[in-house]
């Protein structure tokens, strides 16, 4: 669902297999895995200590196994389900649902390695699989920086929705207003843009694009790039009719950061959002580089969109660096998986936002198809309380 943080929250997030295309545009380049993050007030736990996340030794081939070791703790209550009052609890029927999807999405995309970890209260589970990098086998390190792709748009959504609290932008000042000359720009709004209903085309889908990335992941890039692309197509329909997914919406987000501070724009997510958190191992990166540790990060030939990554019939191309001027605020952020455990509940918490502002971002519109009730989104915002609980995952290959 798109809320003012630019971010599904439908906490099913591994219930939808990702087929090749989904996993090459859900991921960071070098994070050939995923990453879920979570965490909850002590209102649904009631059990043993987290677990320190172990790795996995799969084999990445074209059948994938399962995930070869896990690491888990889990209350001992009675089974739970998501309903109108009730609170979100790891017991034993949850941490088998959680690892069946891991193993499921793991086996059906042929990642190379892939890691994951819930914590609510003091309930923890936690997952990982096959290899950090292939040609050494050596096991998939939970701990590792990675790109963390579009959860990027999280954090320029916080930088932006900081600088409303602070009086330098509103909710409903236009595009126009900041970056001119761009289709519909005097109806687009802040709000627009944070929630994807902007209708503006995304830039990344663009074949030309695509195609110079493909090539060359650490081209050079700047915003009048990202602009003439978005000018040589159509507004997909008018401002706020529809809800579309669009990496557009948060380059631009990046750009009025930009123009109402005067910074660049991951120097102000720095300083407005990762500064203020204990985020050790989160960095906005300026160079193509990556701070070790890091798995090798692949980009697989995609010849079937639904067919998993074939690491040994179709060897991936190895992809280490990354011009974080391409993705900008929509996808260029790295940092790890613990970290992404205290971000989840930053986002559920929203100690940075004026309550009135959190509780805007927290308001909803699904995405098309996406499968989640009301029932489903006020069961879970009742298990919410600092730090909160969220959900969030990304697959290697783009962001």
């Amino acid at each position: 669902m798109s809320g003012l943080s630019g971010q599904p929250s439908d906490g099913h997030v591994f219930s939808r297999m990702l087929n090749r295309r989904q996993a090459i545009r859900a991921g960071g380049a070098l994070g050939v895995g995923a990453l879920l993050a979570a965490c909850s007030s002590s209102q649904g736990s009631t059990a043993n200590g987290p677990t320190t996340p172990s790795a996995g030794s799969s084999p990445a081939a074209s059948a994938p196994s399962a995930a070869a070791s896990s690491g888990s703790s889990a209350a001992r209550s009675a089974p739970s389900s998501i309903a109108p009052g009730s609170v979100v609890r790891l017991d034993e029927t949850t941490t088998a649902t959680l690892t069946s999807l891991f193993d499921k999405v793991f086996a059906s995309t042929g990642v190379a390695g892939m890691a994951a970890g819930v914590w609510i209260g003091q309930d923890s589970w936690s997952r990982s699989a096959g290899y950090a990098d292939l040609a050494s086998q050596a096991a998939f390190r939970p701990a590792d920086h990675v790109r963390i792709a579009s959860i990027t748009k999280s954090y320029a959504a916080t930088a932006a929705l900081r600088l409303v609290d602070q009086g330098a932008l509103a909710i409903t000042d236009t595009l126009e207003s900041f970056v001119p000359g761009v289709a519909n720009g005097a109806q687009i709004t802040l709000k627009d843009l944070l929630g994807m209903t902007s209708a503006i085309y995304d830039f990344t889908s663009d074949a030309a694009f695509l195609s110079a990335f493909d090539t060359d992941p650490t081209m050079a890039w700047s915003d009048a790039q990202t602009l003439e692309i978005i000018a040589r197509h159509d507004p997909l329909f008018a401002p706020g009719a529809e809800v579309s997914y669009c990496d557009s919406n948060y380059a631009l987000i990046g750009m009025i950061i930009e123009k109402v501070t005067g910074k660049p724009a991951g120097e102000v997510i720095t300083s407005e959002v990762i500064d203020k958190l204990p985020l050790s191992g989160t960095s906005y990166p300026t160079a193509t580089t990556i701070p070790d540790p890091h798995p090798t990060g692949y980009v697989p030939p995609v010849t079937d969109p639904n067919a998993p990554f074939d690491n040994v019939g179709a060897p991936p191309a190895i992809v280490t660096e990354l011009n974080p001027a391409v993705p900008s605020t929509a996808g260029a952020m790295i940092s790890t998986l613990d970290d992404l455990r205290v971000w989840g509940g930053e986002l559920a918490a929203g100690t940075l936002l004026a309550p009135a502002t959190q509780a805007a971002r927290l308001t909803s519109r699904p995405f098309p198809g996406q499968k989640i009730t009301s029932a489903t989104v006020s069961a879970a915002r009742r298990s919410m309380s600092s730090p909160g609980t969220t959900a969030r995952s990304s697959v290697s290959a783009r962001w």
